[in-house]
């Protein structure tokens, strides 16, 4: 049997996608005559926001673990650099 991993989180586009209904509420109630148009321009900008965010993320948290490096936790007896 297949473990639940507790650290999944849901992805950049998706989280960034949760906000459109309240986006396409809201450019409803601005411009009602234009709101095919602009939820659909909306979705499609979440989506690159969310993407573009994820893509961050993993630039900075790659940056941030090789800026860190491993060390060695001892050194090999008999050794020297």
């Amino acid at each position: 049997m297949a473990s639940d991993s507790p650290d999944w989180t849901v992805p950049a586009p998706l989280r960034a996608l949760l906000w459109w209904p309240g986006v396409a509420f809201v450019l409803v109630l601005i411009a009602p005559d234009a709101a095919v148009g602009s939820i659909a321009t909306a979705g499609l900008v979440l989506v690159t926001l969310g993407a573009l965010a994820g893509a961050v993320g993993r630039r900075v948290r790659g940056t941030a673990a090789d800026a860190g490096g491993l060390e060695p936790e001892y050194e090999a007896a008999g050794r020297t650099a």
